[in-house]
């Protein structure tokens, strides 16, 4: 069988005809779509992934996401070792290829399957059917085998040396990962530098990709981190906040589900829901005042620069900022590098403009002043800017204050 239609077999991914380059791409099985960290942090990890040297015979040594390249099957050894080195969660495993015998090398987590020298990510169950195990290097062993075996000088070894064994570099391969990872660790810490250029970088382009870089310099965490559904800690805040944090949005959550029927989670799909996610926090937990205001940036069209504000709310206490719609928690001067801030609320000053405007859980200044909120312009919105200060808003305001009050939730 050949390459690629081995690759096919084994993530049951059906060749495209049209759209060609998609059979080339890192390939994963339908059963492993619901692991999304772990594939979030592979594609994290690529992405990062320093310069390998070319091996002995001028094969470039890739971790594959797009444009495979066959040449590297036979470095299955090499890859699963560089991996498992980077990344603690993988156990490097060796053992045969039952059609032809020859010896291979993966990387298992669980069940999960990670094979970089087919660019394949699948079940154990489906590898077993054509990859045998005959033996595994746990994560922790993985140094200390390297080191022992020496088993990656092979690949740069050069053929006219081989002959002559006091030639052979006894710490090479220990030498050669820990180069690599040297590397890899100073990759992850540039992605979180935050010099003047990073800075306007991050003000013209701070809404791509679900605001990635700005959540990423805020919270110092890995994108693959920033992908998951964890609210993100700078590591100059003591994490324990998390525990008051985790609980008042479980109780907000609960209420708001068991009263209203309606979704609002702390963890998922957060974005874009920044201004009911913060005024229900700060109705739930006062010692959090409420912040609203935005960030400014400008779009250039046509050579034309017009200026823009991006309205948003979260949350403060002390000296820490708890932006639930960002899911992270950073300093509050280091937010506000990016962030101009206009109005800031205590619970008593929150319930008070619930009362005026009732159930509109958004950025109060813009909608008391008839400002468009966001990209809503319909008439359903405007006609409730016209409510303002009516029995039915202060009806509206009440019953959702009553019911955080009657919880006793402060």
């Amino acid at each position: 069988m050949s390459l690629d239609k081995l690759r096919y077999s084994l993530t049951d991914h059906t060749e495209k005809l049209f759209f060609s380059y998609e059979n080339d791409k890192l390939l994963i099985h339908p059963s492993i779509t619901q692991y999304r960290d772990l594939l979030n942090r592979i594609d994290d990890d690529i992405e990062i992934m320093p310069e390998i040297d070319k091996t002995a015979d001028d094969t470039n040594i890739e971790f594959y996401q797009f444009d495979y390249n066959e040449a590297i099957y036979s470095k299955s050894e090499l890859l699963a070792f560089i991996y498992a080195s980077i990344n603690e969660e993988w156990d490097v495993i060796e053992g045969i290829d039952i059609c032809t015998g020859k010896s291979h090398f993966w990387l298992k987590n669980n069940h999960v399957i990670f094979d970089p020298s087919l660019a394949i990510i699948t079940n154990e169950s489906i590898y077993s059917k054509r990859f045998k195990q005959s033996k595994e290097v746990k994560n922790q062993e993985v140094n200390p085998y390297l080191i022992e075996q020496n088993n990656l000088y092979k690949f740069y070894e050069k053929k006219k040396f081989k002959k002559f064994r006091k030639n052979i570099d006894s710490n090479f391969s220990i030498d050669f990962i820990n180069r690599i990872v040297k590397e890899f660790n100073e990759n992850i810490e540039k992605q979180c530098i935050l010099d003047d250029a990073r800075i306007e970088h991050i003000r013209e382009y701070f809404m791509l990709y679900d605001f990635i870089e700005l959540r990423q310099v805020l919270s110092q965490k890995r994108k693959s981190y920033l992908k998951s559904n964890k609210i993100a800690v700078h590591p100059s805040i003591d994490d324990r906040i998390l525990e008051t944090i985790e609980k008042s949005t479980k109780g907000i959550f609960d209420l708001m589900h068991q009263e209203y029927n309606m979704c609002f989670d702390y963890h998922n799909e957060t974005l874009g829901n920044c201004h009911a996610l913060s005024i229900l926090f700060n109705l739930y937990d006062g010692g959090f005042k409420l912040v609203q205001g935005g960030i400014p940036y400008q779009k250039n069209n046509f050579n034309i620069i017009t200026n823009h504000f991006y309205q948003h709310s979260w949350l403060e206490k002390d000296d820490i900022v708890y932006d639930p719609a960002l899911r992270i928690i950073t300093p509050k001067n280091l937010y506000y590098t990016f962030v101009l801030k206009q109005d800031e609320y205590s619970k008593e000053e929150t319930e008070a403009i619930l009362r005026r405007i009732g159930f509109n859980l958004t950025h109060f200044r813009d909608f008391m002043n008839g400002v468009q909120i966001g990209n809503n312009e319909t008439i359903r919105y405007r006609s409730l800017v016209n409510e303002m200060d009516s029995p039915k808003m202060k009806e509206e305001g009440e019953k959702l204050i009553s019911l955080f009050k009657m919880k006793k939730h402060y």
